[in-house]
């Protein structure tokens, strides 16, 4: 499986790619074209974001913070936050405990 030929990147919205699902973890992908923006909203379980592609910005409690290729970030559980793509096209994935 690649998860690039995978998403289908659209103007629309952003591209989600479940990649794996089990009685423990949800993984799953998420592509975001230039300037495309994942609505605010919260995760109601521990996650762990890592960029697999391009760059993004990660928008939380007033600040916003810049993630590269391979960086990661541990979402807290219950706080909003955003996610916007800088680069043409841009690749995250989620790991989120059930």
């Amino acid at each position: 499986m690649n998860i690039l030929e995978n998403l289908a990147f659209g103007n629309e919205r952003p591209s989600v790619f479940p990649i794996q699902r089990t009685d423990k973890t949800n993984y799953f992908a998420i592509g975001l074209l230039q300037d495309q923006i994942l609505k605010k909203h919260t995760a109601n379980v521990p996650s762990l974001l890592t960029v697999i592609k391009g760059e993004i910005e990660f928008f939380i409690n007033g600040e916003n913070f810049l993630l590269k290729e391979l960086d990661t970030y541990d979402i807290p559980v219950m706080v909003e936050h955003e996610v916007k793509g800088v680069t043409e096209k841009n690749i995250f994935t989620i790991v989120q405990e059930k």
